[in-house]
Formats: structure tokens, C-alpha cells, sequence
């Protein structure tokens, strides 16, 4: 499951100017001019300028501080963003809502939808489970990713899956797979 086209555009109507907006309070690179859906970017640039965010969420308040004609959901998307979850997660499961993560310090599950490719499409080839480094961030009514994932070549044996499947049928027995934070 994705995000609308709709909504798509909109996560990235609102990403790619707080990063720009970080990338130059912060310094992070200047030769990084403008982040902007190209397929000429590195992504370890922006990577790298989302991790200056993520670690220091108050940036969030003072972007939207100084741009005071965002308002609405707009304002409230990009202030859930505080929210966010960053860490390794186990990409257990593809359902048609949305894909099932663990978040390994915790082991919460969480459902995440992807942004304009699902989950199934972007890990494809991949044997489930996975590991994966990720964002998890909400986004109206859903969870996604900020876009910026890492997959991990960590080879998982049948005694692990085995451990991630009982933690995933455990959180669905309780209700307690999150889908929205």
C-alpha cells in the first residue's frame, strides 16, 4: 500500500523544504544547494542532513516558526514529524494495508505504508525478514518513512525468523500493531 498521488506529493512538497531548510541553518553540506525528487541526488547527502534533523527535532518548531504561512494540515504533518521513530527495524511482513516493522530496541510493531512504491516494491527481491534502518514518521492517518532507507545484508536463520513471526502474532492477538503514532 502507498500513500495517495495526492499525498505523495505532498509528503514531498513539505520534505524537501524543511531539509533544505536544515541543510543550511546547520551547514550540513554546502555543496548540497537544494534538495529537491531528482534522480540526480545522492541520497547519502540527504541522508545525511535528515540525520541533523532526527537528532535534533526542535529544528521542526523553528523552521515552522520562521514560516508562519504553513498552517493547517501542513503545519500538523510537519509537526507530527517530532514524532518520528529512527533506528533498525525487521521488515517481517507485507500486508495489503501496509508492511509490517519490529523495532528492534523495543520490539513494537508497527504497520508502515510506503510513499509513492509499497514496501513489497521496494524490497521486492528480498527474502523476508529483513533488516532495515529507518525513520518511521507519521503522516495524517498513517505511518511511512522519510523516504531514506537502508537495508542491511545480515543474514537471518530459521531460529530469528522464527523469534520476529512470534513477536508479529503476538502484537496481533493484543492490538498492539501500531498504524498511526
Amino acid at each position: 500500500m502507498t500513500l495517495s498521488e495526492e499525498d505523495g506529493e505532498l509528503f514531498y512538497k513539505l520534505w524537501f523544504p524543511l531539509l533544505n531548510y536544515v541543510n543550511k541553518k546547520k551547514k550540513v553540506n554546502p555543496a548540497l544547494h537544494k534538495i529537491e525528487r531528482s534522480s540526480s541526488l545522492n541520497i547519502n547527502d540527504v541522508k545525511e542532513v535528515a540525520n541533523v534533523l532526527w537528532d535534533d527535532t526542535s529544528l521542526i518548531d523553528e523552521y515552522l516558526d520562521e514560516h508562519k504561512e504553513i498552517e493547517g494540515i501542513e503545519r500538523e504533518i510537519i509537526s507530527g514529524w517530532k514524532r518520528r521513530i529512527c533506528g533498525m527495524f525487521i521488515l517481517v511482513k507485507h500486508l495489503r494495508k501496509g508492511s509490517i516493522l519490529i523495532f528492534s530496541e523495543t520490539e513494537e510493531v508497527y504497520q508502515a505504508v510506503g510513499i509513492v512504491s509499497s514496501w513489497k516494491e521496494m524490497f521486492f527481491f528480498d527474502s523476508l525478514p529483513v533488516f532495515i534502518e529507518a525513520t518511521l514518521i507519521p503522516f495524517k492517518s498513517v505511518i511511512i518513512s522519510d523516504g531514506l532507507i537502508a537495508r542491511h545484508n545480515i543474514c537471518i536463520g530459521s531460529n530469528l525468523t522464527a523469534s520476529f513471526k512470534e513477536v508479529y502474532m503476538n502484537a496481533k492477538k493484543s492490538g498492539k500493531i501500531h498504524s498511526t503514532f
